[in-house]
């Protein structure tokens, strides 16, 4: 494992316990047996989990039915799902960069490189448009929080306009993503913003299982994906947690929910993310060894043993 690799792990690990050790004296007095025997409706919970699994294959049909149509579907959901399980359990998005592990063989580093940061732009503006229409709209009463994240908003809008530029100027640049520059890149986008629209959806579900009104959770849900999406660009523990539950307690604090039932919310839909992604990544993982990924590592295996 790379020393750069290693100091991620070992920092994350240390951020995580700060974190942890902050995070159980701020829900000292909230009783979690309370929180999971309220008004849960565990149906629509579920619901809510397959709708997130759903929404990482659809994202895998950004590869398969945009910029890469020679990848098949299982492999796709591979790269999706391997790495958001891994971010889950690994601190600094470490999972983004163990997808590439999970590409076909023959795939070059500089394609699989590609391939990589493509559709992580792709993320950015899907969070962006989906984002921004929410500030507005989700009805923040705290103005203090609006101003914050117009701020933000506006500032990752900047970055987003500032690397189209560096593409129009620079040839060196604009060549590296030239042959993606086409219609199957726009047929990326749109599968990448449904499948956010789709984690959306999951949201909102998860808030109406936590109890609260289908039309109310409707605005929560916009609050929610603003304030925690934007907030977890930040790299920092396994899961985001502690800033995904300070992301829902700003979003649902800004409608005016006092923050112990919004804690609790924000538990639960933290719980629903794990519930999804962690079965998958382990069900995605043993299949993996099973096909490509599993016969590249035996053969480096092989070549270790019998480097002639």
């Amino acid at each position: 494992m790379p020393n750069a690799t290693k100091l991620k792990l070992i920092s994350g690990m240390l951020i995580t316990v700060v974190v942890i050790y902050y995070s159980i004296g701020a829900i000292k007095d909230l009783h979690v047996e309370q929180v999971f025997s309220s008004n849960i409706s565990w149906s629509l919970t579920f619901l809510s989990i397959a709708v997130y699994i759903y929404a990482n294959y659809i994202r895998g049909l950004a590869y398969t039915r945009g910029i890469d149509r020679d990848m098949d579907r299982m492999t796709a959901l591979q790269i999706v799902g391997l790495g958001h399980a891994a971010n889950m359990v690994l601190p600094f998005h470490v999972g983004e960069g163990l997808r590439a592990a999970f590409f076909p063989p023959s795939y070059s580093a500089l394609r699989r490189t590609k391939l990589l940061i493509i559709p992580a732009f792709a993320d950015f503006a899907a969070i962006m448009l989906v984002s921004i229409p929410a500030v507005p709209f989700a009805g923040f009463k705290d103005q203090n929080l609006l101003k914050a994240l117009w701020i933000l908003t506006f500032l990752c809008i900047a970055v987003f306009i500032v690397f189209g530029i560096l593409i129009v100027l620079l040839p060196r640049l604009r060549s590296y993503f030239d042959e993606y520059l086409n219609f199957d890149s726009v047929k990326m986008m749109a599968w990448v913003i449904l499948s956010w629209v789709l984690l959306l959806v999951s949201t909102w579900i998860g808030l109406v299982a936590f109890g609260f009104s289908w039309g109310a959770s409707i605005r929560m849900s916009l609050a929610v994906f603003a304030a925690t999406n934007i907030i977890n660009f930040i790299p920092a523990t396994p899961g985001a947690i502690g800033l995904f539950e300070y992301g829902t307690i700003l979003g649902l604090g800004g409608l005016g929910i006092d923050q112990t039932t919004a804690l609790s919310a924000s538990l639960l839909l933290h719980l629903i993310q794990y519930a999804a992604l962690l079965p998958l990544g382990i069900f995605l993982y043993i299949v993996a060894l099973r096909g490509q990924y599993g016969a590249a590592l035996n053969r480096r295996a092989s070549l270790q043993k019998n480097p002639k």
